[in-house]
């Protein structure tokens, strides 16, 4: 679960999560840059830059989400090769020991926050504005700061 519904996850990136609403089934490819690329998919379901919204029903083929996945999975960073994961390794084992997700943990330490009183320096809003800290996150660092008696930073 990630931003409150189903998400796959391929080697340790967010890449696509499901939601029902009320009247449709959201797809959320977590790209802007995805569903532009198949506006042969796009064009049959309403849309927004990040989601496709198929209504009640209606089937989404097995033959779209393997290109919307596919598509996906080629902008990860890293699977292209382009992220040198090691350097995170080093400095995230309090993150990972809290159970953050790894891009959660990249982007707490892409942000110089390496432990959970660095934490205290920042505001509530501020980190939640860090990418990749989404909601199961922030409930995560709020509950382990409780239990540590800090607090976010007015």
């Amino acid at each position: 679960m990630k931003y409150s519904m189903p998400t796959f996850v391929f080697e340790g990136s967010d890449v696509a999560g499901l939601k029902a609403n009320k009247d449709f089934v959201g797809y959320y490819p977590y790209s802007g840059s995805v569903l532009s690329q198949f506006p042969e998919i796009t064009k049959k379901y309403e849309t927004t830059k990040g989601s496709l919204h198929v209504p009640l029903g209606v089937p989404l083929l097995k033959s779209e989400v393997r290109k919307l996945i596919k598509a996906r999975i080629a902008t990860c960073p890293v699977v292209r090769g382009e992220m040198d994961l090691s350097r995170y390794e080093a400095v995230d084992s309090e993150w990972c020991s809290i159970g953050l997700s790894a891009p959660a943990r990249r982007g707490l330490v892409d942000n110089k926050l390496f432990r959970v009183k660095d934490l205290t320096r920042l505001s509530e809003s501020e980190v939640s504005a860090i990418h990749a800290v989404g909601p199961t996150a922030m409930k995560i660092l709020k509950e382990t700061m409780k239990s540590k008696g800090l607090k976010f930073r007015h």
